[in-house]
């Protein structure tokens, strides 16, 4: 069966390559740590510890895993604590946020090999899974040294669900495998146990991107610093598309020819999910026959549209806006994170497409913190609706804030659950 499933990994690693050439991400160092290899600096800070081992795919993850990762450092401060992401994007993120004793890596292939070079190096004591990242290889081998295995902020997506349940025969052994599963909400868990079948190990405890959206709101002064880069007035109407995928951009830019008839001091922002993509929505931009200003540019001119060319920043961005739009929700992705322009108190727009975030989507719109467009056409309705109705987004953005500052503390029970494997790991 193993033999199998790593014949099937490499030939999913042959049939990406292309892929990964064409995005620019051949060769760069992580790949190294992919084989399980690590730098002198890295085996150094290891040597002779135990490490708590979280491991977060992308920089959603990683920026939900901040404040969890703040309680584990402060209270093992013996225990190195070490990130792993797959992403370029997620491993830069978690670079630039890493605090003393964290030390982030590319997470190993999962193949027996990679992953048998990477143990040795990072001796894990426990090892803490994002979501819904079970890799067979990495959590056979960890359960085979006898250390426990923790799923944390645990989702099952609509997608992830149909292929579980494909696979379940073959999915029980590594269901097994793991010690305690942390999910997001009541429906993840349900779908847990009707895939791994009924266990006492599978518990409730929210989703970690409640807390995380309020430690990652910006202080006033950056949100100034940045107001004054971009020459933004009070008077000013910013638009912001956050974490926008593939066809979104058009129509964002389509509907904004609409607003700024109505709105002329309009101005968009967008901020794409994918830096790899910059130059593909700059054109965009151009044929459009907008202004544009690339955000990391200086640059003394009028702008329409301002293109974020630079990782980590979004909640700063958020910071200036008048209404926010959640990107790859217009396109079947199912959105990204609506939390960090809820944490701020900005009313919130997205598409049809949130199965990623369902019921933190149905909590904000429930709570009238948000509005659910049903397709593209509705762009322009809904913006210029909300731009002519100031105190209907006024109490968006309360209702979203309010929400989010009850929702918090899944961080606290999280870590409460995930200490007692720390310190007991047999």
């Amino acid at each position: 069966m193993w033999f199998l499933y790593e014949s099937l990994y490499l030939l999913g690693l042959l049939v990406y390559l292309p892929k990964t050439i064409w995005r620019r991400r051949l060769p760069h160092p992580g790949w190294s740590m992919r084989l399980g290899n690590y730098s002198p600096q890295i085996r150094q800070r290891l040597v002779g510890r135990q490490s708590i081992w979280v491991h977060a795919v992308s920089v959603g993850e990683v920026l939900a895993a901040l404040p969890l990762i703040r309680l584990l450092t402060e209270a093992y401060p013996q225990h190195p604590l070490v990130l792993s992401t797959i992403t370029p994007t997620g491993f830069a993120v978690a670079s630039r946020q890493a605090m003393d004793g964290v030390i982030p890596i590319y997470f190993p292939l999962d193949l027996q090999g990679c992953i048998r070079r990477s143990l040795e190096t990072i001796r894990p004591r426990i090892l803490l899974l994002m979501e819904s990242e079970l890799w067979p290889g990495v959590i056979r081998q960890v359960h085979a040294r006898e250390l426990p295995i923790v799923l944390i902020n645990g989702r099952i997506s609509p997608r992830t669900f149909h292929r579980y349940r494909i696979l379940k025969r073959w999915m029980q052994g590594l269901f097994d495998n793991v010690n305690l599963f942390l999910m997001q909400s009541p429906i993840d868990a349900d779908r847990l146990r009707e895939i791994a079948g009924p266990r006492d190990n599978i518990h409730v405890s929210g989703s970690l991107k409640w807390d995380a959206s309020l430690g990652s709101r910006p202080a006033p002064e950056r949100i100034q610093t940045l107001r004054q880069h971009l020459r933004v007035t009070d008077t000013d109407t910013v638009i912001v598309a956050g974490s926008t995928h593939r066809r979104e951009e058009k129509f964002l830019l389509q509907a904004f020819r609409a607003v700024q008839a109505n709105y002329p001091n309009a101005r968009l922002i967008i901020a794409p999910r994918h830096l790899e993509r910059l130059s593909e929505i700059q054109t965009l931009i151009h044929r459009e026959r907008f202004q544009l200003m690339r955000v990391s540019q200086m640059q003394n001119k009028p702008w329409d549209v301002a293109l974020v060319d630079t990782m980590g920043e979004l909640p700063t961005y958020y910071g200036l806006a008048t209404l926010t739009f959640i990107g790859g929700s217009l396109i079947a992705h199912g959105g990204q994170n609506p939390l960090e322009a809820a944490g701020l108190g900005k009313p919130i727009l997205f598409g049809p497409f949130m199965h990623n975030f369902s019921e933190i989507a149905q909590q904000l719109l429930h709570h009238q913190a948000a509005r659910q467009l049903s397709d593209s056409d509705e762009l322009v309705s809904a913006i210029q609706e909300l731009l002519s109705h100031p105190a209907t987004m006024a109490m968006m953005g309360r209702n979203a804030q309010e929400l989010v500052e009850r929702s918090r503390g899944a961080s606290r029970r999280t870590f409460e659950a995930v200490a007692a494997w720390v310190e007991n790991p047999g």
